[in-house]
């Protein structure tokens, strides 16, 4: 049987993000027995490895010639860091589907951006899909309920720091490699790790050090799916399916940690997923 473009694309994106969210669950699991910055030292030691075994068996240089783009990327890795940190932090003390129903609105969050600091006039649907997104962060979030859990504060840390992060991106010479800017991503947050771990850690302190192996084997696949399924289907079939990382989250945070998510939760997430999705065949009716 063979799958037209576009089909590929989908199952390669919806196994991206399914690779995150696993990596998500063993993070979670470490995460009760050492503290966050010796995680992301640990994990982003060996992604950085994988990454950097890519570069040489594709021949990528690690040069950049471009003062330019050496700025954009320090730049970019240094709001990626922070994407990270504050993620993991809401993660360890969050459901994972509250945590990433929140991580949705990254999409809708840059389109605002672009509009803030790019100068993009938004058009009507473009209005109706951010003012969608709001509705369906503040439903998740609830920030007046008397349960309202202060770590939804770094889950939207993480959205503005990955939104910024993209944003500044657009700025990045074309021909650089993804594979490139993701090895000095995963490199800055090893050495900022390592500096900012208070203790020092190996993976022989650890009751399942495999967990740290596993999760940074999963990144890297995710990164590489992600990387595929956009050079296979078209953008405007492909992206819906980044969504179906809630619907790994609902499931994965049920099976291992026995978190069921409040109805709120989950109707937030449906309304974030609608206006992404919104937004997304309206580009393309457009075009």
């Amino acid at each position: 049987m063979i799958l037209n473009p576009n089909i590929k694309g989908a199952i390669l994106m919806s196994l991206c993000t399914a690779c995150y969210v696993i990596s998500d669950v063993f993070m979670k699991y470490v995460s009760r027995e050492i503290d966050l910055f010796q995680i992301t030292f640990l994990r982003g030691l060996i992604v950085t490895l994988i990454l950097l075994v890519f570069c040489f068996i594709l021949k990528v240089s690690l040069k950049i010639p471009n003062n330019k783009d050496k700025i954009i990327i320090l730049v970019r890795s240094v709001f990626e860091v922070l994407m990270i940190y504050s993620f993991l932090k809401a993660l360890f003390n969050m459901n994972i589907a509250n945590a990433n129903a929140v991580l949705q609105l990254i999409p809708i969050v840059v389109l605002f951006g672009s509009f803030l600091f790019l100068g993009k006039q938004l058009k009507r649907n473009e209005i109706i899909g951010v003012f969608l997104g709001l509705i369906g962060a503040i439903i998740v979030i609830r920030p007046g309920a008397t349960n309202f859990n202060f770590y939804s504060i770094f889950a939207l840390l993480a959205v503005a720091s990955m939104s910024v992060r993209d944003l500044v991106t657009v700025n990045l010479n074309k021909k650089i490699p993804a594979l490139l800017v993701a090895f000095y991503s995963s490199l800055l947050i090893t050495i900022v790790s390592f500096l900012l771990s208070s203790e020092k850690v190996s993976f022989l302190d650890l009751n399942n050090p495999m967990f740290i192996f596993y999760s940074a084997a999963l990144v890297s696949i995710g990164y590489i799916a992600a990387v595929a399924a956009m050079r296979f289907g078209e953008v405007t079939f492909v992206s819906p399916f980044r969504y179906t990382a809630l619907l790994w989250a609902i499931v994965l945070g049920f099976l291992f940690f026995s978190e069921i998510p409040k109805l709120t939760t989950i109707l937030g997430g449906l309304i974030i997923i609608f206006a992404g999705i919104y937004l997304v065949y309206k580009e393309k009716n457009k075009v």
